[in-house]
């Protein structure tokens, strides 16, 4: 009976003991308790690329070689100017210039690079662009002075009278010289263009159309220079007693 009793006061003992426990809580934070912190994403570092530079080709020097044999290289376009050097087969010469209508080559002497002389286009094979090139006047040569002169051989009134005149023309180098007559007054008359061709520098009579005839009344003759520079002499004269 007595043990009884004792386990009896045992077992409330421990239920008293369990009421009054302290029950343990998670020590697990909750979501809202936890810190705030930022996430940065990792990017990948992506290469950083430098635009090609855009190439522009080398422009090719105009040159020329001759078609075959040896060319003359004269001092002016066309084959009245004297020629100052030739280029061999084979050789090849820097194109500078050219003439207005592509007919003729200005070029560096390839024997004396401190000359330069013309070349005909006919003769020669071209490379390289000649778009661009400069169109070079024949340098320094022109017409420098003309001269005229008429004399009558008087008749009578009414009838034919001859007229003869001449001139002369001087140029300061080699070149092809074009000219014509011209007669005003009572009867004008123009002829057509002639040419003269001057090797140097030099003075050289300017051929006539032959004897002129007209009648009494008061003319002009003129020797007029066309190219390759406009230059003119007159002469007026009378026909009558």
């Amino acid at each position: 009976m007595r043990s009884r009793r004792t386990i009896l006061l045992l077992v409330c003992a421990l239920w008293v003991t369990a009421c009054n426990f302290t029950l343990f809580t998670s020590s697990t934070p909750t979501p809202s308790s936890l810190p705030t912190r930022t996430l940065t994403p990792a990017h990948p570092l992506l290469p950083t690329f430098t635009p090609v530079p855009t190439l522009s080709p080398t422009p090719i020097a105009s040159q020329l070689t001759p078609k075959s044999n040896t060319v003359n290289c004269r001092s002016g376009p066309d084959v009245a100017y004297p020629s100052l050097d030739v280029i061999n087969f084979g050789q090849t010469a820097l194109i500078v210039g050219k003439n207005k209508n592509s007919t003729w080559w200005y070029v560096r002497d390839s024997n004396n690079l401190n000359q330069f002389c013309w070349v005909s286009a006919s003769v020669a094979i071209t490379s390289g662009s000649l778009s661009n090139l400069p169109v070079i006047p024949p340098l320094g040569v022109i017409v420098t002075n003309v001269t005229v002169d008429a004399s009558v051989s008087f008749s009578m009134c009414g009838g034919p009278n001859a007229v003869n005149f001449n001139g002369t023309i001087t140029t300061n180098g080699a070149a092809k010289v074009s000219f014509q007559w011209e007669i005003r007054g009572d009867k004008s008359n123009t002829t057509s263009p002639q040419t003269i061709t001057f090797k140097r520098a030099e003075t050289m009579n300017a051929p006539n159309a032959g004897t002129y005839t007209a009648d009494c009344g008061h003319y002009s003759i003129s020797l007029h220079v066309l190219s390759p520079n406009d230059i003119s002499a007159k002469q007026n004269f009378k026909i009558g007693p």
